[in-house]
């Protein structure tokens, strides 16, 4: 669907279950319909999550902010881990996008000629993310290490950076710290907020009194962090 000149996916879902369900993500709008409905009653059920949404975009317009393509231009500055690099978008007859970045902090970025406008910079916003995570990975690493060994003591199994919208981090049973790619665009408090609250997770696997406790000890204005991801993280996208 086309709401505001912004292009929104909807993803239809067949499950077991007695009701029709709505819902908006980072990614889509999704229409959850029970199996035993018959698919004639598709259109009409797709019509109705259409005008859900758009009753849920007039209410809350910052959902839509998950669903703006950046429109990137040839020699602008991206400010990223708080340094700045210079966009050099070219146009050739190509199959694939690529893009490396140099020396001298420029990053280089050859598209298909031609291409679709938005799924263009769709793509260019994902290369970006692929580039910048690989770029910065070692300094992420760096940061989630001296956080662990300061305060944590624990075992690490690996730092990843993924380009996730869906939330800023996750630790997993196998001691793997994730982070969205999307905290190269934060301020270094707020990305070292999310590492130390994802470290916490080695010692307390969910968020009980004693997890915040561990937190609040490291960082006591921890809750000015999550005030900032509220108010600026659906800003923070490739």
């Amino acid at each position: 669907m086309i709401y505001d000149d912004i292009r929104i996916p909807i993803k239809v879902k067949r499950e077991r279950r007695n009701s029709i369900r709505y819902s908006i993500t980072g990614k889509s709008v999704n229409l959850i319909m029970p199996r035993h409905l018959p698919i004639s009653n598709l259109e009409h059920e797709v019509q109705k999550v259409k005008d859900w949404s758009k009753l849920e975009f007039e209410k809350n317009p910052k959902l839509l902010n998950r669903f703006r393509v950046i429109v990137y231009e040839h020699g602008e500055f991206v400010r990223i881990f708080e340094k700045d690099f210079r966009l050099l978008i070219f146009e050739e007859p190509r199959q694939n996008l690529t893009g490396r970045i140099r020396k001298n902090m420029d990053v280089v970025i050859k598209v298909p000629k031609g291409a679709d406008e938005h799924r263009k910079n769709e793509a260019i916003g994902k290369l970006l993310s692929r580039i910048f995570s690989s770029f910065f990975l070692g300094d992420i690493k760096k940061r989630v290490f001296y956080y662990n060994e300061k305060y944590f003591q624990e075992n690490i199994s690996g730092v990843r950076l993924k380009n996730n919208s869906s939330n800023w981090g996750s630790c997993s049973s196998k001691q793997n710290i994730n982070l969205s790619s999307r905290l190269l665009f934060a301020p270094l408090d707020v990305l070292d907020y999310v590492i130390i609250h994802e470290l916490a997770h080695l010692k307390e696997m969910n968020h009980s009194p004693r997890f915040w406790k561990i937190v609040s000890d490291i960082m006591p204005n921890y809750k000015e962090k999550e005030d900032w991801l509220s108010t600026y993280g659906e800003t923070l996208k490739f």
